[in-house]
């Protein structure tokens, strides 16, 4: 009974099916250079915050945050390292998103704004957007 427990403990090692994998150890320096690329990034949002681009907002806003993401996914996550399925996946995750931001935009885009109630606004009265404390010595 001994012989056929060890033998099977030599066949969970030789399994390739059992076995973890490879794990990448990164270097403190890498992670700091990824850091400061991520405090530049975000620097460059507040800064293109603070600018009008007309149209062009969302789209500079959202392509620095990809790019943020993608550091983030593939250094901390260490996609960078994993297995070409995982890289697959996480692919084709962020093209369904853009399929997505790119029907939205689209549906958004191919809307009339030239009908009056999209583009006159209803009044509102101060006394409901600013409401008056009543006076004390009106009680």
């Amino acid at each position: 009974m001994s012989a056929h427990s060890h033998s099977q403990g030599h066949a969970d090692h030789g399994n390739p099916a059992l076995q973890m994998g490879h794990h990448h150890v990164s270097s403190a320096k890498m992670f700091f250079n990824v850091l400061v690329a991520l405090l530049i990034l975000t620097g460059i949002t507040v800064a293109a915050s603070r600018v009008d681009f007309g149209g062009a907002n969302m789209l500079i806003a959202m392509g620095i945050a990809s790019i943020k993401a993608s550091l983030v996914i593939a250094f901390f996550m260490h996609l960078k390292w994993d297995t070409a399925i995982n890289k697959i996946v996480f692919l084709c995750s962020f093209l369904f998103l853009s399929l997505l931001f790119i029907f939205t935009l689209a549906d958004h885009a191919t809307r009339r704004w030239d009908n009056e109630m999209h583009t006159v606004r209803t009044p509102v009265s101060n006394e409901f957007v600013y409401r008056q404390q009543p006076h004390p010595e009106n009680h």
